[in-house]
């Protein structure tokens, strides 16, 4: 492997890790807050991440097909700009997740799975996006953030807490990773 390809496999996995780390803070709040996400619906919520991902990937493909590179580096990079601001500034006001327990139940349906694991898949879309342009390996990210997705949702069911600083954390990694990706068109 090339040592520009190592790097790629490097940024892709720490983009997947950096947009997974809500899915986390997901996980805890629901545990905190008694509700169950039963194995076979994070495991439902994973796999609707990676597959919402490709699909992004695929399609963001498709239509910047032909754009030079300069091109995706700055669409990709304000698009990991924005998606690391809005990480930043949800984590400073505080606001608090969405409840998806729509029944009152204490568990996770299969419908309710599917809004929450759609709405997760936001972030991972919108940094596949991001990535367009920069060969076969992107096609890593999307097996990666259901990988993350999965083992967070499990982790953060096991009533770890504090996990607020690390949202925090990722909005900052978001940021950096698009200024790394914009500023080489400038210099």
């Amino acid at each position: 492997m090339r040592k520009w390809q190592e790097e790629l496999v490097f940024v892709v996995c720490l983009l997947a890790l950096s947009v997974s780390l809500d899915t986390l803070g997901i996980g805890m709040a629901y545990a905190m807050s008694g509700i169950c996400i039963p194995k076979r619906i994070r495991l439902f919520i994973a796999l609707l991440n990676g597959v919402l991902t490709a699909v992004a990937l695929f399609a963001g493909s498709t239509c910047l097909a032909g754009l030079p590179e300069p091109c995706f580096r700055l669409i990709g990079g304000g698009i990991l700009i924005l998606l690391g601001a809005k990480t930043c500034i949800r984590v400073l006001q505080n606001k608090g997740e969405v409840q998806y327990d729509k029944d009152n139940s204490r568990s996770i349906d299969i419908k309710e799975g599917s809004a929450l694991g759609s709405a997760l898949a936001l972030d991972s879309v919108s940094a596949a996006l991001s990535l367009v342009g920069q060969g076969t390996i992107i096609w890593l990210f999307p097996v990666c953030t259901a990988f993350l997705c999965g083992a967070f949702l499990w982790i953060g069911g096991q009533r770890i807490y504090h996990v607020r600083r690390l949202n925090g954390i990722s909005g900052i990694l978001l940021i950096l990773l698009g200024l790394f990706r914009v500023l080489p068109v400038f210099f």
